[in-house]
């Protein structure tokens, strides 16, 4: 298979049209459209339906290109460690994940590579599960690390973690001092819920359990990052929820963070990665030294 024309190929695909296509390739569009036939004749079928000038991808295109972008990631990931141990790097590789997953985990395993000088580069890239997801997809970002339960036949997940779900009220309610509260003694708050991009999230499970108990929570914020709603939560604004990981946060005074004793809610931290892309061998070494941070952690 030409690698060239599959690139040609690839783009015509996600610009959409041969002269879009010619545009950001720096090429005009009689090469373009002639190694798209060429291209074409050379596999023995027909990756669009033309009508008249119009171009539809048919179904044997859309396996090519599913296919095509796995294999150009595994050219790229080939080359860029041919490169990179050449030159005597061990490589780098590229996590998505939430704020608190770049204050909490990403720190310790960067430490874990300095104390034992594993010259790896770590590129983090902060962001909603969608996002992350997509960048997945891509070959943008080597490994998710995500909250979000779903299912998905194209994504592998691993849980890391289980955390214990707290409750944050502000500095002056009447339950402040308390060890733990139940739901049902919150069922007359203004609720501060993280906003679920994809997948199950920590909200959906506080709104079915709500439901359960027979009312529906007066939701008066929704966000996508907890830090700014412990911030509110720490001035009288409402209350909040959060994984023990926010408890344990260095350099940040949250406001009083309760144990939810009734339900019981986990949060579980999952480890997200392509099931059709090839893994470098930094990125293997990341998730080894990742769930050994996490083991660690644990047990302190």
């Amino acid at each position: 298979m030409n690698i060239q024309k599959l690139k040609y190929f690839i783009a015509v695909v996600e610009y959409g049209t041969i002269s879009k296509a010619a545009i950001a390739l720096n090429i005009t569009q009689p090469p373009l459209s002639a190694s798209i036939k060429s291209f074409e004749e050379e596999l023995g079928v027909d990756l669009f339906n033309r009508v008249g000038k119009r171009m539809h991808l048919n179904t044997t295109g859309e396996l090519l290109y599913e296919r095509g972008k796995e294999l150009l990631a595994s050219t790229e990931i080939i080359t860029q460690e041919i490169n990179e141990h050449h030159q005597g790097q061990r490589g780098h590789v590229t996590i998505g994940c939430s704020t608190i997953a770049n204050l909490t985990i990403i720190p310790e395993v960067v430490h874990y590579f300095n104390e034992h000088d594993i010259p790896i580069t770590v590129h983090v890239k902060e962001g909603n599960a969608a996002y992350i997801l997509d960048q997945i997809r891509h070959h943008k970002i080597d490994i998710g690390i995500l909250r979000n339960v779903f299912n998905k036949e194209d994504l592998h997940a691993t849980a890391l973690l289980s955390e214990r779900l707290l409750v944050a009220l502000p500095p002056s309610h009447p339950l402040a001092k308390n060890n733990s509260v139940t739901l049902e003694e919150l069922k007359d708050e203004k609720f501060f819920l993280q906003h679920t991009t994809f997948g199950h999230g920590i909200s959906d499970d506080i709104l079915e359990e709500c439901h359960l108990r027979g009312f529906s929570p007066n939701v008066i914020y929704w966000g996508t990052e907890t830090l700014p709603m412990l911030s509110m939560v720490k001035r009288g604004m409402g209350i909040a929820f959060c994984p023990e990981a926010f408890s344990k946060l260095e350099g940040f005074d949250p406001p009083p963070l309760l144990e939810l004793s009734d339900p019981v809610i986990h949060s579980k931290l999952n480890l997200v990665i392509s099931k059709n892309s090839v893994k470098k061998a930094a990125t293997e070494h990341f998730i080894k030294v990742t769930k050994e941070v996490l083991k660690d952690l644990d047990t302190h």
